[in-house]
């Protein structure tokens, strides 16, 4: 996912979310954990801006998987004393556990199925140390999932005088929602024009829920989150 976008998805990113406040949230929440977490893995991590932001505002130690190549490539660049894997959340193994994972931006939709959702979960439960949290950032429930235009965005970066338009689509497909990206670059060497397809599970508040339970965590949901998306906060349940 991004792999074609990846160049640009900062650019582009930065000028829709608000990183920085986002970090701010977490953080705020990592904060009322007892004993107050230091090490993160951040699954899915992307470019790893929330990665920066935490360990250079905040302190905490974040390593990070994506299944992208160029994204962590990004992300390894901007965080030097974290540790950035390509790797599947499904099936990676890394040599430490955490206190904390985290899988934002809706990127836990993207194990498309309830056994993939549950494998993905497993994954992560055996990274964490004995009460440990993970924080998912919820898609959209399965209830409330419209196809048609999802949204267009723009964005332009000065320096670069480059600019970026993005048209999502979206579709449903069984119990997957389907998002087709178009993207129209403008730099001052030409235009650029190429497509992307996601493809996110669809799934209820209740299904997450049960999920987690069954892969050891005792969830917590939460309306609002991570700024205007919920999340779900799972405790590695001991014994």
């Amino acid at each position: 996912m991004y792999s074609k976008f990846a160049k640009w998805y900062d650019l582009h990113y930065r000028s829709l979310k608000d990183y920085e406040k986002e970090a701010e949230r977490i953080d705020y929440i990592l904060r009322k954990f007892e004993p107050k977490p230091q090490r993160i893995l951040d699954v899915a991590c992307g470019t790893g801006e929330h990665a920066r932001v935490l360990s250079t505002r905040y302190g905490y130690q974040v390593d990070g998987i994506d299944l992208e190549p160029n994204l962590v490539e990004i992300a390894a660049a901007k965080n030097p004393n974290g540790e950035f894997t390509v790797a599947d959340m499904r099936s990676f193994s890394l040599p430490r556990q955490y206190d904390v994972a985290m899988c934002l931006f809706s990127s836990i939709a993207y194990t498309q199925t309830e056994e993939g959702l549950e494998t993905a979960l497993k994954q992560i439960a055996g990274h964490l140390k004995p009460g440990g949290r993970l924080i998912i950032e919820s898609w959209v429930d399965a209830r409330r999932w419209n196809e048609g235009i999802v949204d267009a965005s723009e964005s332009y970066d000065e320096e670069t005088q480059t600019k970026v338009l993005q048209a999502r689509e979206g579709r449903t497909e069984g119990d997957l929602s389907i998002l087709n990206i178009d993207y129209h670059i403008s730099t001052p060497e030409g235009e650029i024009e190429f497509s992307e397809v996601h493809k996110l599970g669809l799934f209820s508040r209740a299904q997450l829920e049960d999920s987690f339970r069954r892969c050891g965590f005792e969830p917590n949901f939460i309306p609002e989150g991570v700024l205007e998306r919920s999340i779900f906060i799972g405790k590695l349940m001991v014994g």
